[in-house]
């Protein structure tokens, strides 16, 4: 089996303390999908589990710094946070970003340097509708299409997938671009495609709003088909 790492950079919507007060009218934005992922965090533990991989995740809110783009991008401050003083926005980015994002690379890293190959799955959830707009998915896989690896490695896990359930809406590239600004799009860059794979996993946040039984199928489903993508070892390459 090709080695997985995991990360889930939107796994709650805590607020520290000392930023409180920036979000004191905030509560809406910070229970909706702009504060975090529900589900995702459940999801990927169910996969640490399952493959035994190592996961790194955060559950303070994105609305604070978002862990998932690059320092550059206007959205890495949400309108709560980027008013703050630069030396106060730096603080952020030493004490939240640039930790999680070096123990991740560090990971990859360790993983590629052991086995001589890994696949990353960000693990992601996307509200059913954005701006009045019903998202046309339950299950999104986001990957390269110029990286083969990932595109061989998504063609198995998709058709896993919807052998296990026909009836699941399964796409590609979507709810987003697997070539946007993100954490995977930011590790290609250090490693090749034969050593490293990204795929960012999106499911709509439907299911475990549904919950129960229904949810916990579903989860144990996206990893049964995962294995079956990572022991398929398309092309011979991660």
């Amino acid at each position: 089996m090709i080695p997985l790492v995991l990360s889930c950079e939107h796994g709650g919507n805590r607020v520290p303390a000392r930023y409180a007060a920036l979000f004191d009218n905030a509560r809406q934005a910070l229970r909706s999908q702009r504060g975090w992922d529900p589900g995702a965090l459940d999801l990927a533990r169910g996969l640490e589990k399952r493959f035994q991989a190592p996961l790194v995740f955060a559950t303070v809110t994105r609305l604070l710094v978002e862990l998932n783009r690059s320092p550059a991008h206007p959205t890495l401050f949400s309108e709560f946070s980027r008013g703050l003083p630069a030396t106060e926005r730096e603080r952020l980015l030493a004490r939240y970003y640039r930790p999680y994002r070096e123990r991740l690379a560090a990971l990859v890293a360790e993983t590629i340097g052991r086995a001589g190959r890994a696949v990353h799955v960000s693990v992601h959830t996307f509200t059913p509708a954005l701006d009045g707009v019903e998202r046309t998915a339950d299950v999104g896989l986001l990957y390269d299409p110029r990286r083969p690896s990932e595109r061989a490695l998504c063609d198995v896990w998709l058709r896993a997938l919807r052998v296990l359930c026909p009836d699941l809406r399964v796409r590609r590239n979507y709810p987003y671009l697997g070539r946007s600004d993100g954490l995977t799009t930011h590790l290609r860059k250090q490693w090749p495609p034969e050593q490293y794979a990204g795929i960012e996993l999106e499911v709509n946040q439907r299911w475990p709003l549904i919950g129960s039984r229904t949810w916990t199928r579903l989860q144990a489903d996206v990893a049964a088909s995962l294995e079956e993508a990572l022991n398929s070892r398309p092309g011979g390459r991660a």
